[in-house]
């Protein structure tokens, strides 16, 4: 799930989501101009700027010093929005500016000079410094009609070595190197954040956070917060161990690092600590199921499965965060941490590897699986299993979550689907249950001899109550 910390930096992406995406980006050209600084004399490091800023209320600056650093980080990813990352040789530091694209004239490696008469600093308290203008009692974007009398060109196209670092130095003073470009080695993301979404889905979560690890200590993470709105949002985290590079943040006391693009993490090809190759490997449903040993478990590491979607979202008969999925093998639930938008016949994968296998009322389920895991690779379709009530109940451990169909059946009951009505086929009865908020709830069903079919599953592993739950009214016919 994802730390209510960030919910406030995420409304604050998502006003201004619609004015980023309706911009046209632009290839960068390089200037008209010589590729020279200009004639300024520098009087003022980037660290001393930052020894202005006591306590968190913008201080204004009243001297007539300069300041000079390259960009290491822009906004042509979108992870950075309306701010760009500066640093020399003694420290970082963020300057807000109210332009959109601005990495047109400000790439990555370019050096500018900063004029910082009238504008302000100021210490979030974690140790990251913001220049703008004041706006009431925080840092204000610099006005795009004004960003050229304080922000001077110079140099593009230099180079800046990250600050070679381990996670248990940022750990123990994250704040020496906040708002640097870092460079970490031999790290790999968490099992259960390798091989999936850097942003999850903006649209139905705000799990933005992926861990990454090194092989020394369990206590050697940090956070790697990825914009929803950022280009490579949707693109898959690496699933070895090698090098990331990274502006080191902190937030909220955490350490946190954020990625420009994904060639931040290109090297991260190695094996992985535990020996494995890192790449994910499908697992068959069926095994998957073999894993569970009748208490929680965990799923083992580096795996992924794959198959088709059975349930149907947009009828409401299973909970918005459950889906059925079955492959060749078997079929199992899987439980995302939020609302998924799979939809019926999509073929996905899984990564399920440190994920939670464990039982709800007696239903095997991959448990509270952030929703980025899963990634759409295609579509396809199931053909039910045709079988008897009586040969549905006698092989339930075995059919169990997969698609089944029963013919010659009666219904009875209430009149309605909702709730748990009888089906009969002569050979035994089962329950066919209905969610009073499915769509089709309150819907009569039909009277007579009808065919149907459903996903198989259990409610009460006390008594042992199997039952069926129909997709929609096509099922019933």
């Amino acid at each position: 799930m994802t730390s209510f910390k960030h919910l406030f930096r995420f409304f604050l992406i998502a006003l201004t989501a619609a004015s980023l995406s309706g911009c046209v980006k632009k290839d960068y050209d390089e200037p008209e101009t010589a590729n020279v600084d200009p004639d300024l004399t520098v009087d003022f490091t980037i660290a001393q700027l930052r020894s202005m800023a006591v306590g968190t209320a913008p201080i204004e600056i009243t001297g007539d010093s300069i300041i000079a650093g390259i960009i290491v980080a822009d906004d042509e990813s979108g992870t950075f929005y309306k701010q760009m990352i500066i640093q020399d040789s003694t420290a970082g530091i963020a300057i807000n500016l109210d332009i959109s694209n601005y990495n047109s004239d400000y790439p990555i490696g370019r050096r500018v000079f900063i004029k910082l008469k009238g504008l302000y600093i100021a210490n979030d308290g974690d140790d990251n410094y913001s220049l703008g203008v004041k706006d009431n009692a925080d840092i204000g974007r610099i006005p795009a009609a004004l960003v050229s009398q304080y922000i001077i060109k110079g140099k593009w196209g230099l180079e800046v070595t990250p600050v070679a670092v381990s996670l248990s130095t940022l750990n123990s003073n994250a704040s020496d190197y906040t708002q640097r470009l870092i460079r970490l080695s031999g790290v790999e993301f968490a099992s259960a954040d390798a091989g999936v979404a850097w942003g999850g889905d903006p649209n139905s979560t705000f799990d933005n956070n992926r861990t990454v690890e090194d092989c020394s200590s369990p206590t050697n993470t940090a956070i790697v917060y990825t914009s929803s709105f950022a280009n490579f949002a949707n693109a898959l985290t690496p699933t070895g161990n090698g090098p990331m590079t990274a502006i080191f943040t902190i937030y909220s006391g955490d350490p946190e690092l954020i990625l420009r693009t994904t060639e931040d993490v290109s090297g991260m090809t190695d094996t992985r600590c535990d020996g494995t190759s890192g790449t994910l490997t499908v697992m068959s449903i069926d095994s998957v199921r073999l894993a569970y040993t009748g208490t929680t478990t965990t799923a083992p590491s580096g795996k992924k499965i794959r198959g088709i979607v059975t349930s149907d979202y947009t009828n409401s008969n299973l909970v918005s965060q459950n889906l059925t999925i079955q492959d060749a093998s078997g079929a199992i639930v899987v439980r995302f941490g939020s609302s998924h938008s799979f939809t019926l016949g999509t073929e996905i994968e899984v990564n399920i590897s440190g994920q939670e296998l464990s039982e709800f009322n007696g239903w095997l389920q991959v448990n509270n699986v952030p929703l980025g895991n899963a990634t759409a690779v295609g579509t396809g379709t199931v053909t039910p299993r045709t079988a008897t009530i009586a040969q549905v109940l006698a092989n339930y451990d075995a059919w169990e979550s997969q698609l089944i169909k029963i013919t010659g059946v009666t219904i009875s009951g209430t009149g309605t689907y909702s709730g748990s009505q009888t089906l009969s086929d002569g050979s035994g009865t089962i329950t066919m249950f209905t969610r009073t908020g499915a769509s089709f709830s309150s819907q009569s069903y039909p009277t007579g001899t009808v065919s149907v079919t459903g996903i198989l599953s259990e409610y009460s592993p006390s008594t042992f109550t199997p039952q069926i739950i129909i997709r929609n009214t096509s099922d019933v016919q």
